[in-house]
């Protein structure tokens, strides 16, 4: 029988969740401009949700960070794609 009593000591993947998330959020100002920027924004933005998702799923008493920084990846994420789309879009025609 598992012992649920012992506090969870997931700190150290909430505030990297959050600070992945502030990085997606950056990368989107400070990459290069052009197709690759793009492509590379919105990369960095997947990969991020993914360690945010992960780290939100862990309990712990700073969970409320781990999830405020996968809102801020998703966001990152569908700028990422829509501007991706778009420059996509140009480069096509």
């Amino acid at each position: 029988m598992p012992d649920d009593s012992r506090p969870a000591r997931n700190h150290a993947w909430h505030l990297a969740a959050l600070g992945a998330g502030v990085v997606a959020m950056a990368t989107s100002v400070w990459a290069p401009p052009g197709l690759i920027g793009d492509l590379l924004v919105l990369v960095v933005s997947v990969c991020t949700l993914l360690f945010a998702l992960d780290g939100s799923r862990r309990r712990g008493p700073l969970r409320a960070l781990a999830i405020a920084g996968a809102l801020l990846a998703g966001l990152a994420m569908i700028v990422a794609a829509a501007v991706f789309l778009v420059a996509l879009a140009r480069a096509m025609s």
